[in-house]
């Protein structure tokens, strides 16, 4: 095999690769602009390579070149170059169309002007020699009359203008061809440069570099010689020629198998491949065993039965093996990556499940999708908190996402009691958005619809109830949605369904348990600050409970021992439950006790307390606060309350009085005066302090227990002990409840004098 030959094989090889992938691209959307370049392109590109093969196939059968005329050869290689303005046509709608063509429509035609008219003068003038003929048939060598001297000279002047573009035309549109090849890489590259999507950044890459370097090629091996009038040694000249088809087919052939240029699939499907695979296999077995059955013959001289054995055993054991493992290696090379549904799909679905924060799993669905299909946008709408909107980012410059550096974002709403919404909660399969549009009266709704560019809406429902808004925009290579795009937007949008679903039931369960945490140190701070053991009192008998609720709120009850045989009893309720109402108990407590300390009058300590309470907090936190000191041996009781439940006292007689002297709230009013209140106690008395949550529980009908019940339950069991009264005011809020959940802190502080 002589290396004419092998360029005859690369050059016809090459050609026809080119033609097949000009057709499947043409083929694929004839009406797409986009596709018809592309396909015309490639068309003209595998025209050169075809004609020189064509060239070299009839030199070698003529014996010699000078034997053969290429009139007609040469005619059409001018033809073939008409693929240069092709390419910055190309160049000019790859990876993204230039706004150069809206505004200039006859651009096309400016750009095939200097090749036609090479093609014209190929065809009219092909060389020097037809000038000199025209010369003569003119007679511009012969006198003229006086009269049409002028138009002789200007003829004259007319011819050898002609002679000289004539002599000079293929350096002439050689030049031009580099400089097309030059301005079509530049607008590629600039292209390039602004992608974000990898799938069409794949397709670029390969396409540009594959492109640039095989012209670089054939620009090395026939056009910079014919600028510069030197000539390149014809094996050369072939080697640099077979290199750049090589390369210009390949990696556009590349492009379409590994990263889906122009959407173009399934041209080498794998069963095709496989079977290639095995076949080499095949080729390769029964090639080494013919070697070695040679090899064997001639050493030996004898043909060995065994040795075919042996081969075959080899076969049995390594075939298979040697199969799966080509197999796997033109699998990663060829079919995997984002491109491959399956593969996508399968990715997918593994990464959803790492994923429990909306944010992110909007994120990946939607940046997925987008360098799956090389779509423009994509967004996905979700619920709001209150679940009455559907919200998105969305980009508004109106340029696609994968070319920009300047996103400017605006969010978006669909609301529930809309249209948008309820239309799209009826519909169970992918929509075109220009079904939905004219359905869509509100001028909100269709301003809105409008700035997301969609092509496609996919509506995402779980159990009838929609959760989801998948709008997917048009394609980066303009290409319709074919019926695989459409398959794997509808398993997508069941799989988003279910992620967005269990990421809500995720976040669900972990709110609960921040929520739990959060009550469970909000009941051990509870418990830490509320007195662990009730102080003795020699003259009467002191009996509290705390049962804080699910919720945790924030009750409080202190005592303090005073000097003369007093006693400070102390209860309150702040505002807020959880943490923030455990906080709030804790400074209350803190002040509470270094002021009471100080043994002063209760107006004093709720008044410091108060204006401490205020300093240090906002207005919304405050808390009801009740303070007392019991002094036996003046037998009175001395109280100051600040919008806290009434104490109840409860007259050894029988007789229940409702101590109803009250002030303002502390934490509100800094500069707040309170009163305070005596009322005279004798021994057998009882003074029952309480919270909101024993008068407020509520059982099944929401009925209160109410001040009256508390009444009736203290005067049906007013000769018990303050520990047994306090028992029975207890049950009978538990037996009032019932089922129900207690939904606030119950405290109680009985104090029964001896």
């Amino acid at each position: 095999m002589n290396l004419t030959f092998l360029t005859q094989l690369i050059y016809l090889t090459c050609g026809v690769v080119l033609f097949l992938l000009g057709f499947l691209i043409f083929r694929e959307n004839t009406a797409q602009r986009l596709n018809r370049i592309t396909g015309l392109m490639l068309f003209l590109a595998g025209l050169g390579p075809i004609l020189g093969a064509f060239g070299l196939l009839l030199q070698q059968a003529a014996g010699s070149p000078a034997q053969i005329d290429f009139t007609f050869l040469d005619r059409l290689y001018h033809v073939w170059e008409l693929f240069f303005p092709q390419l910055v046509l190309f160049s000019l709608v790859f990876p993204v169309e230039h706004p150069v063509l809206a505004a200039r429509p006859r651009l096309p035609v400016l750009l095939f002007t200097p090749q036609v008219l090479h093609l014209l003068m190929s065809l009219v003038l092909p060389d020097a020699g037809s000038v000199q003929s025209l010369r003569q048939s003119l007679g511009l060598a012969q006198n003229w009359p006086v009269l049409l001297q002028p138009v002789k000279i200007l003829l004259r002047g007319l011819a050898a203008v002609l002679e000289f573009a004539v002599t000079y035309q293929e350096t002439f549109f050689a030049a031009i061809n580099i400089a097309y090849v030059v301005a079509a890489v530049v607008f590629m590259q600039r292209s390039y440069f602004r992608l974000k999507n990898p799938r069409v950044r794949g397709q670029t890459r390969w396409v540009m570099w594959g492109i640039l370097t095989s012209l670089a090629l054939y620009a090395l091996a026939f056009l910079i010689p014919k600028i510069f009038a030197f000539e390149v040694e014809r094996n050369l000249a072939q080697v640099l020629t077979i290199a750049s088809l090589l390369i210009g087919s390949g990696a556009i052939a590349w492009a379409i198998i590994r990263y889906q240029f122009l959407d173009v699939r399934f041209i080498i499907r794998r069963s095709f491949i496989y079977s290639i695979t095995s076949g080499l296999l095949v080729g390769v077995y029964l090639l080494i065993y013919t070697k070695a059955k040679n090899v064997v013959e001639a050493v030996m001289g004898v043909n060995l039965p065994l040795l075919e054995v042996i081969f075959l055993v080899i076969a049995v054991i390594a075939f298979q093996p040697l199969l799966s493992l080509m197999e796997g290696v033109i699998e990663r090379w060829f079919f995997k990556g984002s491109t491959d549904y399956r593969e996508f799909l399968q990715t997918l679905s593994r990464d959803l499940l790492s994923v429990m924060n909306l944010g992110q799993l909007q994120e990946k669905i939607t940046g997925s999708l987008r360098q799956a299909l090389g779509l423009e946008n994509v967004y996905l709408f979700l619920e709001d908190e209150d679940e009455t909107a559907f919200t998105s980012i969305i980009t508004t410059n109106g340029r696609p996402e994968e070319t920009r550096s300047d996103v400017i974002s605006t969010e978006v709403r669909f609301r529930r009691d809309g249209q948008f919404v309820p239309l799209l909660s009826r519909i169970e399969s992918p929509v075109y958005s220009e079904d939905v549009q004219p359905q869509l009266t509100q001028a909100q709704e269709r301003e809105a619809l409008l700035r997301m560019r969609p092509k496609l809406l996919l509506p995402l429902s779980q159990h009838g109830r929609l959760v989801g808004i998948l709008s997917v925009g048009q394609k980066l290579s303009r290409q319709p949605f074919s019926y695989e795009d459409m398959t794997l937007l509808t398993l997508l949008s069941n799989q988003a369904t279910i992620a967005i679903e269990n990421t809500k039931l995720y976040q669900s369960k972990l709110e609960k348990q921040r929520i739990d945490e959060e009550l469970n140190v909000a009941r051990e701070i509870q418990r830490m600050l509320l007195p662990r053991h009730i102080p003795a009192a020699p003259q009467c008998e002191i009996s509290a409970i705390n049962l804080p609720s699910l919720e945790v709120g924030g009750d409080l009850y202190d005592f303090v021992e005073l000097p003369g045989g007093d006693f400070g009893i102390a209860i309150g309720d702040v505002a807020g439950k959880g943490v923030p109402g455990a906080i709030l108990m804790s400074s209350l407590l803190a002040v509470f006790r270094a002021v009471a300390a100080r043994n002063i009058k209760p107006s004093a300590v709720v008044q410091e307390l108060n204006a401490q309470i205020a300093r240090t907090t906002n207005p919304e936190k405050y808390a009801t606060f009740c303070y007392a000191v019991l002094s036996p041996e003046k037998q009175q009781l001395t109280y100051t309350n600040a919008g806290h439940n009434y104490p109840i006292l409860l007259r050894s007689n029988g007789a229940l009085i409702e101590l109803t002297e009250s002030n303002l709230i502390v934490g509100v009013c800094e500069d707040m005066v309170y009163g305070e209140h005596a009322v005279a106690v004798n021994a057998g008395d009882t003074i029952v302090f309480y919270t909101d949550g024993v008068t407020e529980a509520q059982d099944e009908n929401r009925r209160e227990f109410d001040t009256q019940r508390l009444f009736e339950v203290i005067a049906r069991y007013r000769h018990l002990s303050a520990e047994g009264l306090r028992n029975r005011i207890y049950e009978a809020v538990l037996q009032f409840i019932g089922d129900m959940p207690q939904s606030d802190d119950l405290t109680l502080v009985v104090v029964r004098l001896k």
